[in-house]
C-alpha cells in the first residue's frame, strides 16, 4: 500500500508542459505535445527528472539545431515525424544519451552526415521512412553500437557506401521502396547477418545482372526465414519481373562458370551456416537486447496495416517484427502445427508467426485459377505469375479472403470481371504486370479497401475510366509504366494519397493539373520520363506543376520530343516565354501543387490567366471596353458643359446661337488678352477649334 501511495504521488507531482498532455502508461511518463506548432525544440522548456517518452508529431519543424535536446536528457523515446524536417545539425542529439528509440518518418531529410547521431550511443531503433532520403555517408551509423532496428524503407537511396553497417549489430532491416540496383558483398552484405532475423529489400529497380550473384548467394546462405518478400528485377527485359532466388546463376553470368564467379565477384566460399559465422541455435541470435526492450517494443509488433501512413499513434512499418517478441525457437520448428493443404504442383510454406501460407505456383502452366485444387487454407501470398491465365472471374477467390499479396504477373491476362477481387478484403499488393489488360474500371477494383500496391507494367492499357483507382483509399503506390496511355481523366487519383506514380514509357504529350495531378497531394516519387512530350502551350501548366517539386521526386528527366526547337531538352530547363511566344511572362498564382495550402488549380485553356501566363484576349477587350464607355462619358460631360455656357449668355437669344460647341470654347478662351511669350496656350488655341469644328443646331 505503501509503495502505491509513493507511486501515485510522483504521478501527480510530475509537471507537464503546456500545451502539451502529460499521462504515465505503464510506469513510463509520456508527454503528448503533437499538432501544437511548434517550430523549435527549445519551445518546450520544461525539464523532466525521470525517463518518459516525447511526442512531437505534427509540428513545423523544419530544422535541429546544436544542442536542441540538451534540457531532455532523460528522453528514453523522442517522435519526431511528420514535421517536415529538412535538415539535423551536428550535436542535435547531444544530451541524449539514453535515448533508445527515435522516429523521423514523413519528414523531408535528404542525407544522413557522419556527424548526424552523435550523442545517440545507447539508440537501438531508428525510422526514417518516406522521406527523400538520396545520400547516407559511410559513417552515420558509426557511434550507434546497440542499433537493432533500422527502418529506411520509400526513401531515394541509389547505393549503400561502404562500411555504413560494420559497426552495428541489427535484427531487422526495412530497405524497401528505395532505388537500390544492387547489394555488393564487400563492405555491405559482409557487415550484415549475425543477428539479422528479418530484412526486406522488395521495390527496388533491381538490375539482374552478374554482379547480383552476390546478393543471391548471400541470400542463399542466410536463414529462409529472415528474408520477407520477393526481390524482382527490374532489368534486363527477358528477367523482368522475376524472382532474383529462382534465376540460375548461369542466367545471371552466361560467360562464367560458378568457381569464376565466386572469385570475380569476390564472394566467400565459406557457407554462411558455419558455426563461427551464422548461429546455429536460437537462442545465441538473440542479443540481451530482446530481453530488455520486449516491453518497449509492444507497440511495434502489433499487425499493421501494410504501408499505411501514420495518423495518431507512433507510426508501425510495413511489416511485422515477429522477432522482437515472439518465442524464438518458434521460427526453427520442424513440425507445422496444422497440417498443410496445398494445391497439386505448388509449394507452399508455412510462416509460424502468423500460421499463414505462402502458396508458390509459378510457371505451372494453369490456364484458370479455379485448378487450384485443393484449396489452401489460410493462404496469405499467391503466387501464380508465369502461367497461361487469360482471364480472371469473381468466382476465383472464394477461398482466399486472407491473401495479402497477389501476383498474377506474365500471364496472358486481357480480361478481368467487375468485382472479380471482392472476395479479398485483406489484400495488400496486387502484381498484374506483364499481361494484356487493355482497360482499367472502377468496378475492377471493388472490394480493394486495404490495397496499398497496384503494378500495372507492361500490359497494353490505353484507356482509365474515372475514378478507377477511388475505391482503394489506401493506395500508396501505382506502376502504369510500359503502356499505350495518351491521357489520363479527371479525378483519375481523386480519393487517393499515392505516394508513389509511375507513368515512364507511355504517350503522353501532357498532363492536366486541374483534376489529375492535383489530386497527387502526397506524393514522393512519380516517374514521366520517356513520353512524346509536346513543350507547347498546353504543357505550361505541367512545367509549372513539376518546377514546384523536390528535384528527387521527379525522376528522370521529362524530355520534349515536340516542337523542333524544343527536341531533345528538358521542360524544366525551357523558359516560358520561349514554349509559348504568345504568353507574357508574369508573377501569379501557380498550378496546384502537393501539400500546397494557397495554390490555384490551373487549366490548359489559353483563354484563362494561368500563373505567369500572360494578359488574355478576353482582358484586352474588356479593357477596351471600359476606355469606350469612359470616353462617352467624357464626351457627354463637353456636351453638358457647352449648354450650362449657353445658358450663362442671357443678352443673347438662343434662336441666334448657331455655333458650334467647340467654337464657343475657343471663343471663350480668346476673350483674354493674349500672351506675348510664342507658343503658349492661346496662340495655339484658334488652329486647334478650327480643327475640331462640329456644330449643333439649336432648339
Amino acid at each position: 500500500m505503501m509503495l502505491w501511495v509513493t507511486l501515485l504521488s510522483t504521478i501527480i507531482d510530475e509537471p507537464c508542459f503546456e500545451p502539451c498532455y502529460c499521462e504515465v502508461k505503464e510506469g513510463i511518463f509520456h508527454v503528448h505535445c503533437d499538432s501544437k506548432g511548434f517550430t523549435n525544440v527549445s519551445q518546450i522548456s520544461q525539464i523532466w527528472s525521470r525517463p518518459f517518452k516525447l511526442n512531437l508529431q505534427r509540428n513545423s519543424m523544419r530544422k535541429l539545431y546544436f544542442n536542441s535536446f540538451l534540457h531532455l536528457n532523460n528522453a528514453i523515446s523522442i517522435n519526431l515525424g511528420n514535421n517536415a524536417l529538412q535538415d539535423i545539425h551536428a550535436g542535435a542529439f547531444n544530451g541524449l544519451g539514453i535515448l533508445k528509440r527515435l522516429f523521423l518518418h514523413e519528414n523531408k531529410l535528404e542525407v544522413f552526415r557522419n556527424d548526424t547521431f552523435l550523442g545517440l550511443e545507447s539508440l537501438e531503433y531508428l525510422q526514417a521512412d518516406y522521406n527523400v532520403i538520396k545520400r547516407i555517408e559511410s559513417g552515420a551509423f558509426r557511434h550507434l553500437h546497440k542499433l537493432r532496428v533500422l527502418i529506411l524503407n520509400d526513401n531515394l537511396i541509389p547505393v549503400l557506401p561502404n562500411y555504413l553497417f560494420r559497426s552495428v549489430s541489427l535484427t531487422h532491416l526495412d530497405l524497401r521502396g528505395n532505388r537500390l540496383k544492387t547489394l555488393p558483398y564487400k563492405g555491405t552484405l559482409e557487415y550484415v547477418g549475425r543477428s539479422l532475423m528479418e530484412i526486406q529489400l522488395e521495390e527496388n529497380p533491381w538490375n539482374c545482372v552478374c554482379e547480383i550473384v552476390q546478393l543471391k548467394t548471400w541470400l542463399e546462405r542466410i536463414p529462409y526465414t529472415a528474408l520477407v518478400g520477393e526481390i524482382t528485377c527490374e532489368y534486363p527485359f527477358h528477367l523482368h519481373g522475376k524472382d532474383l532466388r529462382e534465376i540460375k546463376r548461369s542466367e545471371l553470368c552466361p560467360l562464367l562458370s560458378n568457381a569464376e564467379i565466386e572469385a570475380k565477384l569476390e564472394i566467400p566460399r565459406i557457407p554462411f551456416s558455419n558455426e563461427n559465422t551464422w548461429p546455429t541455435k536460437p537462442s545465441s541470435m538473440l542479443s540481451s537486447f530482446h530481453n530488455t526492450a520486449s516491453v518497449e517494443y509492444k507497440e511495434r509488433v502489433v499487425k499493421p496495416t501494410k504501408r499505411s501512413r501514420p495518423t495518431k499513434n507512433p507510426p508501425t512499418p510495413r511489416s511485422i517484427y515477429p522477432g522482437i517478441n515472439q518465442p524464438p525457437v518458434a521460427g526453427y520448428q520442424t513440425r507445422p502445427p496444422i497440417p498443410i493443404i496445398c494445391p497439386a504442383g505448388c509449394i507452399c510454406n508455412l510462416h509460424i508467426n502468423d500460421l499463414g501460407l505462402t502458396v508458390n505456383c509459378k510457371e505451372k502452366g494453369f490456364h484458370n485459377i479455379s485448378e487450384l485444387l485443393p484449396r489452401p487454407l489460410n493462404a496469405k501470398k499467391l503466387y501464380l505469375s508465369g502461367n497461361l491465365i487469360q482471364k480472371i472471374y469473381r468466382s476465383d477467390f472464394w477461398n482466399f479472403s486472407s491473401l495479402d499479396l497477389l501476383h498474377l504477373g506474365s500471364n496472358q491476362i486481357s480480361y478481368v470481371q467487375e468485382g472479380a477481387f471482392i472476395n479479398l478484403p485483406n489484400l495488400k499488393s496486387l502484381y498484374l504486370n506483364g499481361n494484356d489488360i487493355e482497360r482499367l474500371t472502377p468496378g475492377m477494383f471493388r472490394g480493394l479497401q486495404m490495397l496499398s500496391y497496384l503494378y500495372f507494367e507492361y500490359n497494353a492499357i490505353c484507356e482509365i475510366q474515372p475514378n478507377s483507382f477511388s475505391l482503394m483509399p489506401n493506395l500508396k503506390l501505382v506502376f502504369l509504366n510500359n503502356n499505350l496511355l495518351r491521357s489520363l481523366p479527371t479525378d483519375a487519383f481523386a480519393g487517393t494519397n499515392l505516394a508513389r506514380l509511375s507513368l515512364r514509357n507511355n504517350y503522353f504529350f501532357s498532363l492536366p493539373v486541374r483534376g489529375v495531378l492535383e489530386h497527387l497531394t502526397s506524393i514522393v516519387q512519380i516517374d514521366l520520363h520517356q513520353n512524346p512530350w509536346d513543350c507547347s502551350c498546353d504543357i505550361i501548366h505541367l512545367k509549372q506543376w513539376l518546377e514546384k517539386l523536390s528535384s528527387v521526386i521527379v525522376v528522370g528527366d521529362v524530355i520534349c520530343k515536340t516542337p523542333e526547337f524544343a527536341f531533345g531538352k528538358d521542360l524544366r530547363s525551357l523558359e516560358v516565354e520561349v514554349i509559348c511566344p504568345e504568353l507574357k511572362y508574369s508573377s501569379g498564382p501557380s498550378p496546384a501543387l502537393p501539400g500546397g495550402d494557397d495554390l490555384i488549380t490551373g487549366r490548359s485553356d489559353m483563354g484563362e490567366a494561368s500563373g505567369r501566363g500572360a494578359v488574355p484576349l478576353s482582358v484586352l477587350i474588356l479593357s477596351l471596353l471600359i476606355l469606350f464607355i469612359a470616353a462617352v462619358f467624357v464626351a457627354a460631360g463637353l456636351f453638358a458643359f457647352v449648354l450650362r455656357r449657353r445658358k450663362k449668355l442671357p443678352f443673347r437669344k438662343r434662336s441666334e446661337v448657331d455655333l458650334t460647341g467647340i467654337q464657343m470654347q475657343c471663343r471663350i478662351f480668346e476673350d483674354p488678352p493674349r500672351q506675348s511669350s510664342a507658343g503658349n496656350t492661346a496662340g495655339r488655341l484658334p488652329d486647334f477649334c478650327g480643327f475640331l469644328s462640329i456644330s449643333f443646331t439649336p432648339d
